[in-house]
């Protein structure tokens, strides 16, 4: 099966199901194979850094940002 076809499939699937599966295929890919930050995205990451350094902000682990954002675009009960 090509891309195309996979693509097709995959989004005959309900909206959950398409999510869980990016979800996993992101999962999959080796952060190496990731393409390089872009340069407003460092400047972005230095900025909280620098914030997060000074006091000025908290942080929150990966699965707690993700449970909040799910619920509130009503993924997750």
């Amino acid at each position: 099966m090509g891309f195309d076809e996979l693509l097709s499939a995959a989004n005959l699937l309900p909206p959950l199901d398409r999510l869980r599966l990016s979800d996993l295929l992101r999962d999959t890919v080796p952060l190496e194979e990731w393409p390089p930050l872009s340069e407003d995205w460092v400047r972005e990451i230095k900025r909280r850094s620098d914030e997060y350094d000074a006091g000025r902000m908290t942080a929150a682990s990966w699965a707690e940002v993700r449970l909040r954002t799910r619920r509130e675009a009503g993924l997750d009960g």
